[in-house]
């Protein structure tokens, strides 16, 4: 019986030390990347503002080759959304446009697995050189309070964030082929 009791105890102390240090942790997850293209801001708002150009450069369609790709009647407005649902990878998602200007685009993220959060693209073009901009894809994840999603929040960035860098690479290939085609 003395055995159950301190079992019960250090696993009640443990539970209670998790919860004390996953407090701790912040309650968000800011991740962000960016990338310069050779494009004008213009294209580049123009793809990113338009859910039906998203296909060609979003980083979990292109990596599953069978993904079921669906956009809403409208593409270019608030509301609009890209939804997705992989076949070879387990992914789907939904991604929604919140609001539109010629240097931002926000969305709502509706990730497989994970909590809503915000996001979007931001467009920069650089002062030395008006045919090229920067693109950064940031999104804030917020987190709930359960100890084990505060750790999970740790790695977000770098399983997040990979992505971010997939697509961007693909996004600034994309625009930049197109751009030298229509040259």
């Amino acid at each position: 019986m003395r055995l159950i009791k301190m079992f019960l105890f250090v696993i009640t102390g443990l539970a209670i030390m998790l919860t004390m240090i996953g407090l701790v942790i912040p309650s968000s997850v800011k991740i962000s990347r960016g990338i310069i293209v050779d494009a004008d801001s213009v294209k580049v708002y123009q793809q990113l503002s338009d859910v039906k150009e998203w296909g060609q450069w979003m980083p979990w369609v292109t990596a599953d080759e069978g993904a079921l790709v669906q956009t809403s009647p409208v593409t270019n407005a608030p509301g609009a959304f890209f939804k997705w649902k992989g076949l070879n990878k387990n992914n789907s998602g939904t991604i929604t446009l919140l609001s539109l200007s010629p240097n931002m685009v926000t969305t709502k993220y509706e990730l497989k697995e994970m909590n809503d959060s915000e996001g979007g693209f931001r467009i920069r073009t650089l002062p030395n050189n008006l045919s090229q901009c920067e693109v950064q894809w940031f999104m804030e994840y917020k987190l709930k309070w359960y100890p084990w999603e505060r750790f999970y929040g740790i790695f977000l960035d770098h399983i997040i964030g990979s992505s971010f860098d997939k697509g961007l690479l693909e996004l600034k290939n994309y625009l930049e082929k197109n751009q030298n085609t229509n040259s």
